[in-house]
C-alpha cells in the first residue's frame, strides 16, 4: 500500500542522510519504525503509582528502553566490570 505524510523537511533530511550512511532505504527505515511502534503499544506495562504523573510514565520508558539495549548489547557487562575483569 502506499501512502503520502507530511513532515517536516528538516526531519526528512536528516532521515534521508542517516539511512544512506546506512546503506537503507527510507522505506525499510519507516516500515522497520512501524513495526517497532506497533510492538510498543501492544508491549504490557507496568501500572503507574498516579497515570497522570507524566514524569513517571518518561522515567519508566527510559528504564524499559534501558534494559531493551542491555539485552541487545554483544557484551552486556557494564563499563565497570569489564575494566575490572581486564585487570585480573
Amino acid at each position: 500500500m502506499k501512502a503520502t505524510i507530511d513532515i517536516p523537511e528538516i526531519l526528512y533530511r536528516q532521515v534521508k542522510a542517516r539511512s544512506a550512511l546506512e546503506g537503507r532505504a527510507i522505506r525499510d527505515v519507516t516500515i522497520e519504525l512501524y513495526e517497532r511502534w506497533l510492538a510498543d503499544a501492544t508491549a504490557p506495562t507496568a501500572p503507574l503509582a498516579d497515570p497522570s504523573d507524566a514524569a513517571t510514565a518518561w522515567l519508566y520508558r527510559w528504564d524499559e528502553l534501558g534494559e531493551e539495549i542491555a539485552r541487545r548489547a554483544v557484551d552486556p557487562r557494564t563499563s565497570r566490570d569489564i575494566l575490572l575483569a581486564d585487570r585480573r
